[in-house]
């Protein structure tokens, strides 16, 4: 090689070893970011998440919500944080969060929305709303408004084991968990 052309690949060489640990740190913050609530939940892109399913045979949960809304922070802060929704979470369902109000690109079903468009598409209006999805992509349900755990957690339950639809609520809590809700 010539000395130039030594001299140039040096250079480039160093310049690409200069940028790589910001790239990582860019990458490291992103992720951190995507996570930063109360809650502690593992939040993936629906894209993933629906990747997973079909693997797994889970079900997605959509978590929609906006920044400034109340409950669903209380959401985060109380129901989110609760072990038996963990756990109802984590075993049945592959946890997604939309932000109502963002220009972030998502994907449904192979479909790109921005995220105020899919939650249009879905018709939320209400804060929080949550989407049950299964593993074809299947828009099963919705539930909008807070939920407190003892509720939100066998409500997972009840559709992660695919009695929605089939057996009502009520009759399910009481047969699974012998809990009766008073209307």
């Amino acid at each position: 090689m010539k000395l130039l052309d030594k001299k140039i690949f040096v250079l480039a060489i160093a310049a690409l070893l200069v940028s790589v640990p910001s790239c990582a740190q860019e990458t490291k913050k992103k992720q951190s970011e995507a996570v930063d609530d109360p809650s502690g939940i593992k939040w993936i892109s629906l894209e993933d998440a629906q990747a997973q399913a079909k693997k797994t045979g889970k079900k997605v949960l959509v978590f929609g919500y906006a920044d400034w809304c109340t409950y669903c922070m209380k959401m985060r802060k109380e129901t989110y944080t609760d072990e038996k929704v963990r756990e109802a979470l984590y075993s049945q369902f592959i946890p997604v969060q939309l932000n109502a109000e963002k220009e972030t690109q998502v994907k449904l079903n192979g479909e790109t929305y921005k995220s105020w468009e899919l939650a249009r598409y879905l018709r939320l209006s209400s804060f929080p709303t949550h989407y049950f999805i299964d593993d074809d992509g299947t828009i099963l349900g919705a539930q909008p408004g807070f939920l407190p755990a003892d509720i939100f957690a066998p409500l997972m339950s009840y559709i992660g084991d695919d009695q929605f639809g089939k057996v009502k609520f009520e009759d399910y809590l009481e047969k699974k968990e012998n809990i009766i809700i008073e209307q």
